[in-house]
């Protein structure tokens, strides 16, 4: 068996492996909550366009 043969042939179908960020692929730092399956970075750049608003320094009355 060769090299091109083996390389990345095990199945990823649980764990880390098997799960990636759908803006950018990446591995690292996933948020799978709500099924957003971002990484924390494309998160914060795009929190606002999912309607997600930031908790702290809200009062009850602020709130929609």
């Amino acid at each position: 068996m060769g090299h091109q043969q083996l390389y990345w042939s095990h199945p990823r179908k649980y764990g880390q492996g098997s799960r990636s960020c759908r803006v950018c692929s990446n591995r690292h730092g996933l948020i799978r909550k709500y099924g957003l399956n971002m990484c924390r970075q494309c998160f914060r750049q795009y929190a606002k366009d999912i309607g997600f608003v930031k908790a702290t320094g809200l009062n009850s009355a602020e709130l929609p």
